[in-house]
């Protein structure tokens, strides 16, 4: 007799499996917070060129201060030489150069960013479209990883192993003092969290009863959109990438009580 027959002839679905459920659908809460979240950590708020005559607060300088894009607003990347530039009637010469300052950041809806923590802007764009890239390779990397361990050593050890990593991995990221070393640990957080996924998918399938999965299926779909929700709110209220980081890897800590 095979499994799914015992559980049929238990009945398939009763108090065991409900609080499998129950518990199972932790991690499916967390995994948006983090496969969503680099729509909030690396955001990119509104720009200009620092300019050295001036203080950093992000407002609008006289438009003759910086070049204009063809809509006519200021450019985010290129800025005048020097104040030398400016001829006797006020106005500039058609010459521009890149940023030469850094960056100013207009910080009303966003108080920091991965963004504006390393200057992720202009020429440099391509390396924040890159960080949700790594963390997508990591997930890649851990569905085969993961899935081999799942098999080769079970379910739960192996679920433990992705919590744990999970979490340390998601503290990494939020200390991170580099774009190397952030970059590293999202991409190391995607290997971990895929873990999550593939395990848990496993266990509802495994403990539910046939006729009962389409059931369990879209209680676990639930908890997926119940992260997403969660997300919005913690990003609503932390402004700071570093605090929503930190904010998204806590529930890992909940998980791994849940474990034993």
């Amino acid at each position: 007799m095979h499994f799914e027959e015992i559980l049929e002839e238990v009945g398939g679905f009763h108090r065991f499996q409900f609080v499998v459920l129950l518990i199972l659908s932790i991690p499916r809460i967390i995994l948006p917070l983090h496969f969503l979240l680099h729509n909030f950590i690396s955001a990119v708020p509104q720009h200009r060129c620092a300019l050295a005559h001036l203080d950093h607060s992000y407002a609008d300088p006289a438009p003759r201060l910086l070049p204009q894009d063809p809509d006519g607003s200021p450019s985010s990347c290129r800025q005048f030489p020097d104040l030398e530039s400016f001829n006797s009637s006020g106005t500039a010469s058609n010459e521009s150069v890149p940023c030469q300052h850094g960056w100013t950041y207009d910080r009303m809806l966003f108080n920091s960013t991965t963004t504006t923590e390393w200057d992720l802007v202009c020429d440099s764009k391509n390396l924040n479209q890159a960080l949700a890239t790594f963390f997508f390779l990591g997930v890649m990397m851990g569905a085969v990883l993961f899935g081999y361990l799942a098999d080769r050593f079970g379910r739960k050890p192996t679920l433990l192993a992705s919590f744990v990593s999970s979490c340390v991995f998601g503290v990494a990221a939020a200390f991170s003092t580099s774009f190397l070393m952030f970059a590293v640990s999202r991409t190391l957080s995607g290997v971990a969290l895929t873990g999550m996924t593939i395990t848990t998918l496993a266990l509802t399938v495994e403990w539910t009863g046939i006729h009962h999965r389409t059931f369990s299926g879209t209680i676990m779909g639930l908890g997926w959109s119940l992260g997403n929700m969660l997300l919005a709110l913690l990003a609503f209220f932390l402004r700071d990438w570093r605090h929503l980081m930190l904010a998204v890897t806590a529930p890992c800590l909940a998980a791994i009580a849940t474990w034993w």
